[in-house]
């Protein structure tokens, strides 16, 4: 079976509808599935998803081969054929580039993109602007304690001119600095790390900051979803050197992760479990979900 047209059926029966006005955050990232790496090979087969900052559900996905592809055009083809520019997009800083930021900006869908060092002229230029200019927008969060110790994050948005930045970025709309300082403590030793991420849009009020910086956080809705890939359905577990296989069996765990986000399931595992003791339970289940 084809995998990728497999997964395209899923989201056709599945999907959720985006509204061009009501516009929602999604996050945009990329897994490897390691079962899939040969031999002599240090890439596989990577499954590509689009997941819901509000439900956590996937709502498109794609595939490519990591020995062949990369993630760059995968992530771009998916913004472009799913519908997607016109929302708004979380994306690691592998993908501050032009081409992928210029499909977002044209639809008027906004993104928040993070900045490395390897961008050293943007970089620098917005360090600089962190150092030495005034935030238009702050926020401090609470305190929060877990693990053994203490974390808070302190957010600050400024605007970046025009004339600050080259000209390949005025043309993605790039006009927004979000600086994200997080910090640490645990036995006493104070440990901060600061993150920078870049925006086409321009906050005006306080709220409008708040929404930018939540994204960031938001963004962590990825992971979380690849951690029950990995964690609850044993993903990387799959042994095979047949590409279909992979995708296909990736394609179903999302859909396992979608049905059971519909539920609001706090613990996968655990849920898994009920359904495999209960097994009338689980077809009362299923055949809710197809009447739906």
């Amino acid at each position: 079976m084809n995998g990728l047209y497999f997964a395209q059926l899923l989201f056709d029966w599945f999907g959720i509808v985006l509204d061009d006005e009501q516009k929602q955050w999604f996050s945009l990232d990329g897994k490897e599935l390691r079962g899939s790496i040969q031999n002599s090979h240090t890439r596989g087969e990577v499954v590509v998803s689009a997941v819901s900052h509000q439900h956590g559900q996937v709502v498109a996905q794609t595939y490519y081969c990591g020995t062949k592809e990369s993630e760059r055009p995968s992530v771009a083809t998916l913004i472009e054929t799913q519908h997607l520019a016109h929302q708004k997009l979380t994306l690691d800083a592998l993908h501050l580039i032009p081409t992928t930021l210029s499909l977002i900006h044209a639809a008027k869908g906004h993104y928040v993109v993070g900045l490395k060092p390897n961008q050293a002229h943007l970089y620098r230029t917005c360090t600089l602007t962190d150092l030495f200019s005034v935030a238009d927008y702050e926020r401090i969060d609470t305190q929060t304690k877990q693990h053994g110790r203490i974390e808070q994050r302190r957010y600050r948005s400024f605007e970046l001119k025009e004339s600050s930045v080259a000209t390949r970025w005025q043309q993605v709309g790039l006009c927004t600095l979000l600086c994200v300082v997080r910090s640490r403590e645990k036995l006493g030793i104070v440990n901060e790390e600061i993150s920078y991420y870049v925006s086409n849009h321009r906050p005006g009020n306080q709220a409008q900051a708040d929404e930018l910086f939540d994204s960031i956080r938001g963004h962590w809705v990825v992971e979380v979803m690849h951690h029950k890939r990995d964690v609850s359905l044993s993903e990387d577990d799959l042994r095979t050197s047949k590409a279909g296989v992979s995708r296909l069996l990736g394609s179903l765990r999302t859909l396992v992760i979608n049905l059971l986000q519909g539920m609001n399931v706090k613990n996968i595992t655990a849920q898994l479990d009920t359904f495999a003791d209960k097994f009338t339970t689980l077809i009362q289940f299923l055949t809710q979900q197809m009447v739906l």
